[in-house]
């Protein structure tokens, strides 16, 4: 995560402690055979899905109100959204798109204006109703033009191997040409029509008949949001849900699990959970004390401790769903004989004394007590110290002041993190840096590919962190409901295709 990312993703962990308006609260919605009631516990804090940060604006309206031109399915493949066809030139810095005949809410017809209009916003450096982060990930597009009413032309500055996963997110979104109420309405051209929001409740979708591509399966969907994790499972228990989106707690999982009617999902995220070490000073400025700490963690054990099994172990920063991921678990696994001849050959025999800078989240808070005791195995000695997260961003996070931490870097595609010597790791590795660079230069997404493995090998023998697990997509459904996303690799909570028995 660049700034801008960690900001977005802080968006997802601050934003219950925003007012979100003054109307009382409303009566549960009744789940009707036509309707499908999600749990949420973050409401978005306005409908403007391009200018206010948090992850529960585009989780209900990006792909379901809104379009891109492309959109990224569950199992991580890009495929055409709003355009009906894509090429690119050989050179790799134009991309010619095609497309669809569609039409927004309101009647009108798409066409080329909306998207050149579209990108105009997050292109011009003055328009400040545009968040930074999606600023940022098309920095490298130079001009978006109209070549006709139903055919756009966008050039790269550079060639950017990430362009297609973002045209899939918030940044990519194609607005009605002129719309300027985003904050209070959304008028896209998605499979479901924004119906209403009573504003600290829910938020309700109502199918979009007139859609360009398969009808929604589900007439209604109401993203209900209940911000107190115990009423929320309480909703689910008593029949008020139909699917409960997150359970950010995995040990709640047992009491859904012991109930005939329910079943529990739990798919993968880009969550990966990371022990940061500051690469800038001893003693982890040595990348054998560094693999030590590795070596001395037993995943398998720590995963079923601190997150009741709901975890994937990675052996690197790559998750199973991109392209490049490769197995690596192998090169450091659970040996504390290794460990300490790791611990022995960075010069720290004796081990040393160090502090474990604790966030609160489940995944920290569970998993602390854990990691001090397996390094203590190996003669380091822990003091763990809980932050808040303001202290977390200033001084961890900003200002790298810090020895070991723990947090969950959840955006996708963001191995280029640790080719930023500035950023909090403090990892500065030429050939890593030149592995990235190549990877966004490539002429292919094979070749791309080709090098992020070899990036992600590099990483996981210099172990500049420790990545835990990654953490797991955990659901619970009726079991008459099927059809909603059980993996998260984008920003999206996509609902055309939940059906309830």
């Amino acid at each position: 995560m660049k700034s801008t990312r960690i900001r977005k993703w802080l968006g997802v962990m601050l934003a219950s402690g925003a007012a979100v308006g003054s109307m009382a609260v409303a009566s549960p919605v009744s789940a009707a055979s036509d309707t499908v009631v999600l749990g949420f516990s973050l409401e978005p804090l306005s409908l403007d899905i391009s200018g206010t940060a948090g992850q529960a604006i585009p989780q209900v309206l990006l792909n379901n109100v809104y379009e891109g031109l492309l959109r990224i399915e569950p199992s991580g493949k890009i495929v055409p959204g709003l355009a009906s066809s894509y090429t690119q030139s050989k050179d790799g810095l134009t991309w010619t798109f095609k497309l669809r005949k569609a039409k927004f809410h309101d009647g009108r017809s798409l066409n080329a204006s909306d998207v050149t209009w579209s990108f105009n916003r997050v292109l011009d450096p003055n328009d400040k109703s545009v968040l930074p982060a999606q600023k940022a990930e098309f920095k490298n597009v130079a001009s978006v033009v109209a070549k006709g009413a139903d055919t756009v032309v966008l050039t790269l500055k550079e060639r950017d191997n990430n362009l297609l996963f973002s045209l899939t997110q918030r940044g990519g979104v194609i607005f009605k040409a002129g719309t300027s109420n985003l904050a209070t309405s959304a008028n896209g051209t998605g499979p479901y029509l924004f119906k209403q929001w009573n504003r600290g409740n829910n938020i309700t979708l109502s199918r979009n008949d007139k859609y360009w591509g398969p009808k929604a399966k589900t007439k209604t969907v109401v993203f209900r949001y209940i911000l107190d994790a115990t009423a929320l499972s309480n909703a689910m228990l008593s029949g008020q849900l139909d699917v409960l989106t997150t359970v950010a707690e995995p040990r709640l999982l047992s009491t859904f699990k012991a109930n005939k009617k329910l079943k529990v999902y739990s798919g993968t995220t880009n969550c990966e959970v990371v022990l940061s070490m500051n690469n800038s000073k001893a003693p982890f400025n040595n990348k054998f004390v560094r693999q030590a700490v590795r070596s001395a963690i037993d995943k398998k054990a720590l995963i079923k401790t601190a997150a009741a099994g709901y975890g994937t172990q990675i052996g690197s920063f790559v998750p199973p769903t991109d392209p490049w991921y490769e197995d690596l678990n192998g090169l450091f696994p659970y040996d504390l004989k290794k460990s300490k001849q790791l611990l022995a050959k960075g010069g720290y025999p004796n081990g040393f004394n160090v502090q474990l800078d604790v966030p609160p989240t489940f995944y920290a808070l569970d998993s602390q007590e854990f990691i001090a005791a397996s390094l203590k195995k190996i003669g380091i000695n822990v003091t763990l110290k809980p932050v808040a997260w303001g202290e977390w961003i200033d001084r961890v996070f900003t200002k790298a002041n810090y020895d070991m931490s723990i947090v969950c870097h959840i955006e996708r595609n963001d191995m280029s993190i640790y080719a930023n010597p500035n950023y909090y790791f403090k990892y500065n590795s030429t050939v890593y840096q030149d592995l990235i660079k190549k990877a966004g230069n490539a002429r292919t997404p094979t070749a791309q590919a080709a090098f992020l493995k070899r990036a992600a090998r590099v990483l996981a023998e210099d172990s500049p962190s420790d990545w835990l697990w990654l953490l797991g997509n955990n659901q619970v459904a009726r079991r008459t409901v099927t059809g909603f996303p059980t993996n998260s690799v984008g920003d999206a909570y996509s609902v055309a295709n939940i059906v309830k028995g």
